[in-house]
């Protein structure tokens, strides 16, 4: 109680004393509907598909909820824009809207992996297991007579990082009837990886990557000098079926959000906006160090 109510106070402190660097907003709200995801998802998507079908495994607790809906108005320095979907770890609402640096963002569910969603996790994260806190959202889509392939965008996004690198991966998966289209340089996408930048940086070290800084979330995948990643897969076109599982799941404990936000499904490439990084303002780095206490104690909690 005591390590949550730190981590509330600072984040509210620093809130107060300084704004976020970016001249936009990008927002989300809470949403555990799986058809209200599906269609947020294909929104900005080039269409060629036919959803069928759309089940949500999401975790709820008082009013948080670990699945919503993002919206963006004007530049924001992970480059998204329109809007898609957020899938959490932890609370979708604060992990996915734009606020300053929180170091130890976290919320618990303190649920378990199902054997199938283990099963996804354990190719995305090998050395994650057992895992907790996940959330699935499974589309089954028909393919048109002139698709051949999809699409969509995505950022990556951990309060794991850096401090948890090698112990505490976790991880996010996007399966294209059975297999993992998730990858960077090859490898799977989870805390682990080598593009992995702190949006807090000095704070706890890492890559700095505090040009990116957007959300709450200290870390974040940028490939190309971008957050926005975007992954395809092929389908046979007239296909019936289909079945697409995006999952994110927390490795060996439920402590410390993991964040992916995913948008633009269809059958060409979404159009991308190039991330416009501000330098990191005094104020940014002024409320890292305000929340120093709070990883210190996060840390403790892990070790106990």
């Amino acid at each position: 109680m005591k390590r949550a109510t730190l981590l509330t106070a600072v984040m509210a402190l620093s809130m107060g004393m300084v704004g976020p660097s970016m001249a936009g907003v990008l927002t989300t709200v809470n949403d555990t509907n799986a058809n209200d995801l599906a269609t947020a998802l294909t929104t900005n998507g080039a269409g060629g598909i036919t959803i069928t079908n759309a089940t949500l495994s999401t975790n709820t607790l008082g009013g948080a909820a670990s699945s919503g809906i993002f919206t963006t108005v004007g530049s924001n320095n992970y480059g998204l824009s329109g809007s898609g979907i957020v899938i959490s770890t932890g609370n979708a609402a604060q992990d996915g809207t734009t606020g300053p640096f929180g170091n130890g963002v976290s919320t618990s569910y303190g649920t378990n992996a199902t054997a199938s969603q283990t099963a996804l996790l354990s190719q995305v994260s090998p050395s994650g297991t057992p895992f907790h806190d996940v959330t699935e959202l499974d589309i089954t889509f028909d393919a048109d007579a002139n698709t051949s392939s999809i699409f969509f965008n995505t950022v990556f996004g951990s309060a794991e990082y850096p401090v948890y690198v090698g112990q505490f991966v976790d991880g996010f998966g996007l399966f294209l009837n059975g297999v993992n289209l998730a990858f960077a340089g090859g490898q799977p996408v989870n805390i682990n990886s080598p593009y992995m930048v702190n949006t807090g940086f000095p704070v706890n070290g890492g890559v700095d990557g505090s040009a990116y800084q957007t959300t709450p979330l200290g870390g974040l995948l940028v490939l190309g000098g971008s957050p926005v990643v975007q992954y395809g897969g092929a389908v046979t076109p007239g296909s019936k079926g289909n079945l697409l599982q995006l999952i994110i799941g927390d490795a060996k404990d439920t402590n410390l959000d993991t964040t992916a936000f995913i948008q633009g499904l269809g059958n060409a490439a979404p159009v991308t906006t190039a991330a416009v990084p501000e330098p990191a303002t005094l104020g940014m780095a002024f409320a890292g160090v305000l929340c120093f206490a709070c990883r210190l104690a996060w840390r403790r909690r892990k070790t106990s």
